[in-house]
């Protein structure tokens, strides 16, 4: 799985496969010996974890697109509100309220935002 959406990518993006190996710390043999080890294994190639978050970093896409734990290709958005734990109560707070409820809280949110203006 790991190869093949690896190689997938590198087409689509017109990456040479070699090169982002290598921007991972690998040196040039790496790609023929996973292609070996996938054949060998059904398709399963060995990958550190940390050189893998290199690699899908290089490619624009996360770790577990490459593990095919998920097919969104699309990396995960960092935020100033995931790094604040005071901002992800909030998040907490809105678990298993209704869609009607949400908007009732974004409406008072907005107009408390704009009286910190002031």
């Amino acid at each position: 799985m790991v190869l093949e959406r690896f190689e997938k990518l590198c087409e689509e993006r017109g990456e040479y496969p070699t090169r982002v190996a290598s921007s991972a710390g690998y040196d040039k043999s790496a790609l023929t010996n996973w292609r070996k080890v996938a054949a060998a294994n059904g398709g399963v190639c060995n990958v550190s974890s940390s050189r893998l978050r290199i690699i899908a970093e290089h490619l624009g896409t996360t770790s577990d697109y490459l593990l095919g734990i998920t097919d969104d290709k699309k990396p995960y958005q960092s935020s100033a509100l995931l790094d604040n734990p005071r901002k992800m109560l909030l998040l907490d707070e809105a678990e298993g309220m209704t869609d009607k409820s949400l908007e009732q809280v974004i409406r008072m949110m907005r107009v408390i935002k704009g009286m910190q203006d002031d």
